[in-house]
């Protein structure tokens, strides 16, 4: 098996290479002065630091939730016409939260991300990678784009709980069912 830990690393690697890209771009251009120019220096930064923020609210939970609306938001904020939609909190917000940014990663262009609960529902529905929806079920992870989706079944499993993955017509269903038992 792949080690998880280095495909994270390549997973992180991949995801701020772009928005760091532009902000490189843009600080070697930023003597022009040029409005344009500046705006896309802000958008590669707040796209990199909303990613980062999230993945490390994902892989280092800690007991407070109440960050995890806000965090979700600022990340979707940096996704082609994703809106958020906040419910009710999870239960395990970080577990619940990764599985929000799993389906916004599906999506090709805009949607709706419903978090009820411990349910995460897109629409309309994007298509999950194959790889990811087998981590999310326990398969071996094998790519770095499943690794997140490796990390949310073993905390899942960890908590005495699952995740349930389904297709309800034009919405996607990511839901934790957790354990009876206390945190």
């Amino acid at each position: 098996m792949t080690d998880l830990s280095a495909l994270v690393a390549m997973r992180l690697t991949h995801d701020l290479a772009g928005p760091l890209g532009a902000v490189a771009t843009g600080i070697d251009l930023m003597e022009d002065g040029d409005a344009e120019l500046r705006a896309l220096v802000a958008d590669g930064a707040s796209a990199a630091v909303a990613s980062l923020r999230l993945h490390r609210f994902i892989l280092a939970p800690s007991e407070d939730g109440g960050s995890a609306q806000g965090l979700l938001a600022a990340w979707l904020a940096t996704r082609d016409g994703v809106m958020l939609d906040w419910r009710t909190p999870p239960t395990r917000p970080s577990l619940v939260v990764g599985l929000a940014m799993t389906a916004a990663e599906a999506a090709r262009r805009g949607g709706l991300l419903t978090v009820d609960g411990d349910t995460v529902a897109f629409a309309p529905a994007p298509t999950l990678d194959a790889t990811v929806a087998a981590a999310l079920a326990g398969g071996e992870v094998t790519v770095a784009r499943a690794a997140l989706a490796g990390i949310l079944h073993a905390a899942a499993l960890a908590a005495g709980g699952t995740i349930a993955v389904s297709r309800d017509g034009e919405t996607l269903r990511l839901t934790y069912h957790g354990s009876a038992l206390p945190r």
